[in-house]
């Protein structure tokens, strides 16, 4: 059975206090993204796609998006591929943050940040908050027909709450979600490895 890797105050508390200012910044470019896993497919379901959120790309497949939180990353990638995942480079990261929402709902509709096998997927909470992130044991890789994100019995194998300076690492191509928080804010980092 898969469960998440937990590594709290993977960074130092000055280095913590640096990334929560930050990402706390009514200067940083949050925008809407109307959902937040997939492309909506079902015009008569707002939510096909996932629930909607706010995002901030800082990096995809060698694309700087949002310098400020890239170069504020640099240490983290270096720590997280150091001492976690050796011979690993990130691919991708981007921001994400939720507010308090009025579904009553355990998580949001479960999804793959890969669908092949090999890859690494690591969320950095900035601050604490509610709203748990689950891990399901399904995966997803090429060959495998697609779960119905909606209408499949999803029984989660291991969940962790977001807290000041913790890390969570899984492997990309199994199945998670997070729940709606009751906080003002839940803000994580999303960052996707794959082998050298």
């Amino acid at each position: 059975m898969i469960k998440f890797k937990v590594f709290d105050d993977i960074i130092s508390p000055t280095y913590q206090d640096v990334f929560e200012e930050l990402m706390s910044s009514q200067d940083l470019p949050w925008k809407w993204q109307n959902s937040m896993d997939y492309p909506i497919t079902d015009s008569t379901n707002p939510y096909s796609g996932g629930y909607p959120q706010f995002n901030c790309d800082i990096f995809n497949n060698g694309q700087i998006f949002e310098t400020g939180l890239y170069h504020l990353t640099i240490g983290l990638l270096s720590k997280i591929v150091d001492d976690i995942i050796p011979g690993y480079y990130p691919t991708r990261l981007r921001a994400i943050l939720h507010t308090p929402r009025a579904e009553d709902i355990k998580h949001y509709p479960p999804h793959t940040d890969a669908t092949n096998t090999g890859g690494v997927s690591a969320i950095y909470y900035p601050t604490d908050a509610t709203g748990d992130t689950y891990l399901f044991n399904e995966y997803d890789i090429n060959d495998k027909v697609e779960i119905d994100r909606f209408n499949h019995t999803w029984e989660p194998v291991d969940s962790v709450s977001p807290k000041k300076g913790r890390l969570i690492t899984f492997p990309s191509n199994h199945y998670h979600a997070g729940s709606p928080t009751t906080s003002d804010r839940r803000m994580l980092i999303n960052i996707n490895f794959f082998p050298k």
